[in-house]
C-alpha cells in the first residue's frame, strides 16, 4: 500500500497536467485543421506568399488553426487541388480559373481568348467590376472567393515554330481542361488532345502531341520547354490565380478568424505584378539556355485575335445566362477602362 499511494499521487498529477494542457490553445489537438494547397515552386514569388500566408494564419489571435502547407504540388495538379477543396479534404487552395470553371461554367468566359488586352486593363476590370460577380458565382457552388489576381499570359508551345494560326492546322495540340482552351484549339483547326499535365512531357517525347496551350510559368517549370523548345507569345488568355476556401469550413469560422484569413495574402496588384515579373524572368532564362520565344508581329497578332474572339459566342452559349451576364460586365468595364485613359 505504501508504494501504491505515491503512484496514485503521480498519476493524479499527470492527469491534472494533461487536463490543463488540453485547455491550452497551443495544443494541435485543440486547433482546427487547415490545409493550404497549391502548385508552386521556390522559383516563384507565390511560394513566399503562400508560406507567409500560412504563418500569418497560424499566428492569428488565439492561434486557432493547425496549419499544414502543401503548396508545392504535393497533392498533384491544379485540378486535383480544386477537387480536394470541394470535397473538404483541404480548406484553402490557390488554383487557376481554368480548373474552377469545370464546376462553375460561367467563369469560362473570363478565359476567352483575347477577351483582355493588357495587365493594367485586367487589374482595372477585376477591381472595379468582376470580383463581386465571380465571388457570387463561387458562393453558389460552395466556394468562398478570397482573392483573384492575374499571373501570366498563355501561349502555345511546340516542337516546330508557330507564327500564325494557319501553322497550327492539323497539328496534335493539347488543350487544357477548361472549355475556353478547347474551343480555341478547335478554332485553330488543330487535332485536339487532352492529356494530364503530368503526362505532357512523355506525350511530347512519344509524339502523341506536338504542342499545346499553357501559361509561361508551367512552360518553364515543368520541363515542357525542353521537349517543345518553341513558345509563341500569343498572350491569348491570362492565368487568373484564385485563392479560395471551402465554404462550409469558412462559414464555421468566427468573424475574426475570417478576417485573419482574408488579410493573410498580398493584395491583387502586388501579387499579380510579382508573378508576372517571375514569368518574364523565367522565359528569359529558358530562352538563354535552349528555348526560342516567338513574338508575333502586329499583323500576325491580328490573325490570332480574329480566331480567338470568334470563340466568345460559343463560350457564352456553353456557360448559360450567367456567362452572358458576366461577359456583359466585362464589356462595360472595358469601356470604362478606355474612358479612364482619357481622363486628365
Amino acid at each position: 500500500m505504501r508504494r501504491i499511494k505515491p503512484l496514485l499521487r503521480l498519476f493524479s498529477i499527470v492527469a491534472m497536467g494533461v487536463s490543463v494542457l488540453g485547455t491550452t490553445g497551443g495544443l494541435a489537438a485543440d486547433k482546427s485543421p487547415l490545409t493550404i494547397a497549391a502548385f508552386s515552386t521556390p522559383a516563384l514569388a507565390a511560394d513566399a506568399f503562400y508560406m507567409d500566408m500560412g504563418k500569418r494564419i497560424a499566428a492569428a489571435p488565439g492561434e486557432p488553426f493547425d496549419v499544414k502547407m502543401l503548396v508545392r504540388g504535393e497533392l498533384g495538379s491544379d485540378e486535383a487541388h480544386f477537387y480536394a477543396l470541394r470535397r473538404g479534404r483541404i480548406q484553402i487552395a490557390g488554383v487557376g480559373f481554368q480548373s474552377v470553371s469545370t464546376a462553375v461554367p460561367a467563369l469560362t468566359v473570363l478565359n476567352g481568348a483575347y477577351l483582355f488586352d493588357s495587365w493594367d486593363e485586367i487589374d482595372f476590370i477585376y477591381e472595379t467590376a468582376v470580383v463581386p460577380h465571380v465571388n457570387a458565382l463561387l458562393d453558389d457552388h460552395g466556394i468562398k472567393g478570397i482573392l483573384h489576381y492575374a499571373s501570366s499570359w498563355h501561349g502555345l508551345y511546340s516542337q516546330e515554330p508557330i507564327r500564325l494560326p494557319t501553322d497550327v492546322a492539323g497539328k496534335r495540340i493539347r488543350a487544357l481542361i477548361d472549355p475556353s482552351s478547347q474551343v480555341f484549339v478547335r478554332a485553330l483547326d488543330a487535332d485536339m488532345f487532352q492529356v494530364a499535365m503530368t503526362d505532357v512531357v512523355t506525350s511530347l517525347q512519344t509524339g502523341l502531341i506536338e504542342g499545346g496551350d499553357t501559361n509561361a510559368h508551367v512552360y518553364t517549370m515543368t520541363g515542357t520547354s525542353t521537349e517543345a523548345p518553341f513558345f509563341t507569345l500569343t498572350r491569348h488568355t491570362p492565368t487568373i490565380i484564385t485563392i479560395i476556401a471551402n465554404k462550409k469550413w469558412w462559414d464555421g469560422l468566427t468573424a475574426d478568424q475570417q478576417g485573419a484569413v482574408e488579410t493573410a495574402h498580398p493584395p491583387m496588384r502586388v501579387a499579380g505584378a510579382a508573378l508576372r515579373a517571375d514569368a518574364e524572368r523565367m522565359l528569359a532564362e529558358v530562352a538563354d539556355d535552349h528555348a526560342t520565344l516567338i513574338e508575333p508581329a502586329e499583323d500576325e497578332l491580328a490573325a490570332w485575335r480574329a480566331v480567338g474572339r470568334s470563340t466568345h459566342r460559343a463560350l457564352i452559349d456553353a456557360g448559360g445566362g450567367q456567362a452572358q451576364e458576366l461577359y456583359d460586365v466585362v464589356m462595360d468595364a472595358k469601356r470604362a477602362y478606355q474612358r479612364s485613359l482619357h481622363v486628365e
